[in-house]
């Protein structure tokens, strides 16, 4: 598929927000309207967050890079998701390697959390060879555990 990455504004936000609240992590989490705006509003005017462009310029995915935000040293990724129509296309790996690209420049390791019911997620990450270093249960909601995956150079 083709598409490009670009840095994420506003614009963009309400294409952000339909593909977090369509994914697992939408149905699971439920955060309110206002506060996904504001979230998303923040990662972008840091410039943290990256959004994948189809042909037509319309945003289908977005992924938040924060080069510093695993233990205040290493590259995190606070959030992806790809729009409903776009998953298994590709759009996921291509914005993991972008994230995958400026994270390495950066340090030699990087980390994604992953929820223990987002197994396709889980599946994509491992695939690109990811690897479970920590569990975090309960961490953002009850019964809810995060998986912490790290990734070496």
């Amino acid at each position: 598929m083709e598409l490009k990455i670009v840095p994420g504004d506003s614009k963009y936000l309400t294409d952000c927000k339909e593909a977090y609240k369509n994914s697992e992590l939408g149905e699971a989490y439920s955060p309110s309207d206002d506060a996904l705006s504001f979230r998303l509003l923040e990662g972008m005017g840091k410039r943290e967050i990256y959004v994948a462009l189809d042909k037509s310029d319309r945003c289908i995915g977005y992924i938040w890079i924060a080069l510093r935000g695993a233990f205040y040293h290493f590259p995190y990724c606070p959030g992806l998701a790809v729009r409903k129509e776009y998953r298994g296309r590709g759009v996921g790996t291509a914005l993991l390697e972008h994230y995958e690209k400026a994270g390495f420049e950066y340090s030699d390791r990087i980390f994604i959390l992953v929820s223990d019911f987002n197994l396709k997620a889980r599946k994509l990450y491992e695939r690109l060879g990811y690897k479970q270093v920590g569990l975090l249960p309960d961490f953002f909601k009850e019964g809810i555990a995060e998986h912490i995956l790290m990734k070496k150079e």
